[in-house]
């Protein structure tokens, strides 16, 4: 799962868009509504793409981990971030949207589509009878089974 780590340089509380905005995208912005969320797994989505020259780009694609959005329009280094997402089918499944201005976007933080996979939890950082961990030993006289948790 992919976390986000707060910033000493990012700036939370700056406002998505204002009154002077040229241009207002709406959507579940990353920086928004969108921040700690993640649309309902392997939904067909809009993710709205934002480049350094603040181009945007609205593609198909889905999330099917949490916060591993995919899409196979760009690749993962391709310099594109994820400015926020919209179900296609419509649906609003956090509300009204945000209305965002990519002008205003702090770009660096944005995440970026198509994140590399990641192998799996390591059993090392997993405790003894977690969902991944290592299977608990049972000990009774004269019997002994591994149990794995459920």
């Amino acid at each position: 799962m992919s976390r986000r780590y707060k910033s000493a340089t990012m700036k939370f509380g700056v406002p998505l868009a204002v009154s002077g905005s040229r241009y207002v995208e709406r959507c579940y912005a990353k920086h928004g509504k969108a921040y700690g969320k993640v649309p309902p797994r392997d939904t067909p989505l809009e993710l709205i793409l934002l480049n350094s020259d603040r181009q945007l780009l609205t593609v198909t694609g889905c999330c099917p981990q949490d916060h591993q959005f995919r899409t196979d329009a760009v690749a993962y280094d391709s310099g594109w971030r994820i400015l926020g997402w919209r179900v296609a089918d419509g649906s609003m499944p956090l509300g009204d949207f945000d209305e965002v201005d990519p002008e205003l976007a702090q770009i660096d933080y944005l995440p970026a589509p198509n994140p590399p996979l990641e192998h799996g939890p390591s059993v090392m950082c997993h405790p003894p009878g977690s969902r991944f961990g290592p299977p608990l030993t049972v000990n009774r006289p004269g019997f002994h089974r591994h149990l794995r948790a459920a």
